[in-house]
């Protein structure tokens, strides 16, 4: 009977400890990627190209508009690639990777292609 109950106990804790292992890879494994992204200087920016050029209201309203779906278009494609959280910038301390350069030059070349 000895025998049998230390057996019974092992399995038990291999079981728990089997399945713990399991819960906490699939935990790491799905965990979602921080980043950072400044959204005040990427509409600072556009602002800024935007009063350089001469443009009536109109031409105005569609360039934010095709700048706003761009913007809008390129955080959605980064944050679902990387399966990622997206922070603005000022939220975060430290330990994100800043991802703002990359989404700006998305940003540019959905606009160049109209999209």
């Amino acid at each position: 009977m000895k025998k049998h109950t230390l057996v019974t106990a092992a399995l038990i804790a291999g079981t728990l400890a089997a399945s713990a292992g399991v819960s906490w890879l699939t935990c790491w494994l799905n965990r979602p990627v921080v980043a950072a992204f400044n959204m005040k200087s990427t509409v600072d920016a556009f602002f800024e190209s935007t009063t350089r050029r001469s443009l009536d209201e109109e031409q105005a309203r569609a360039l934010s508009e095709r700048f706003n779906a761009a913007l809008e278009a390129s955080l959605r494609d980064w944050q679902s690639r990387h399966r990622a959280l997206i922070l603005v910038a000022p939220a975060v301390v430290q330990g994100a990777p800043d991802i703002t350069r990359d989404i700006q030059k998305d940003v540019a070349r959905r606009m160049k292609e109209g999209t």
